[in-house]
């Protein structure tokens, strides 16, 4: 993630091994099999954990390791489901599983928050490493059965935790600190709080 007016990250998706067995064990593992059994009653939700697993091993594992290398998810996706004893059964369906998936995904409500100086003239904007990744106010999907104002709390207290700024929640908890506005893009569903 690269922060405004910050040097940020420079990843290169052709540099590095592809993952090896003990990684993609230990991923599942971490993100699948010790899930509760509702979590993977849906393909839905199997990939929201799987893209979990993504920003994982993208954020921890390439991070600290030069010689893996950056994953698109769909490849991520793709190899999990060869590595993962419990998703093998259905890699012959990938395709239709992960189109299905981004289908959605653009269902799923985002919340975040736009955050101003104290005169108005500049806002906290956050951008993805990756190749071709635009700027935007800090925000994400919400979790299933998440409150909007939870989401954007949790999503925001990441970006603020790498810029050492102070946390959302006390914007937040304090009446009159801000406003809410909702609007559709693209026919995703946004929920921003201006602070």
């Amino acid at each position: 993630m690269t922060m405004a007016g910050g040097g940020g990250l420079n990843r290169s998706s052709s540099r590095g091994q592809l993952l090896p067995q003990e990684l993609l064990d230990d991923l599942c593992s971490r993100f699948l099999l010790n899930v509760p059994k509702e979590e993977l009653e849906s393909f839905e939700r199997i990939l929201f954990l799987l893209e979990q697993a993504h920003w994982f091993y993208e954020d921890n594992s390439v991070e600290h390791n030069p010689n893996l290398k950056s994953l698109s998810f769909k490849d991520f996706t793709s190899l999990m489901f060869k590595s993962c004893t419990a998703l093998r059964p259905y890699i012959a369906h990938l395709d239709d599983i992960y189109k299905d998936f981004n289908n959605y995904k653009f269902r799923v409500p985002v919340s975040g928050a736009i955050i101003l100086d104290d005169t108005y003239e500049r806002c906290l904007l956050v951008k993805g490493w990756k190749a071709g990744a635009s700027w935007s106010f800090p925000r994400g999907k919400r979790n299933k059965d998440e409150e909007d104002h939870t989401c954007a709390v949790r999503e925001v207290n990441f970006c603020l935790y790498h810029v050492h700024a102070c946390s959302l929640f006390s914007f937040l908890s304090a009446p009159y600190n801000f406003f809410e506005a909702y609007y559709t893009c693209s026919n995703e569903i946004y929920y921003e709080y201006i602070l």
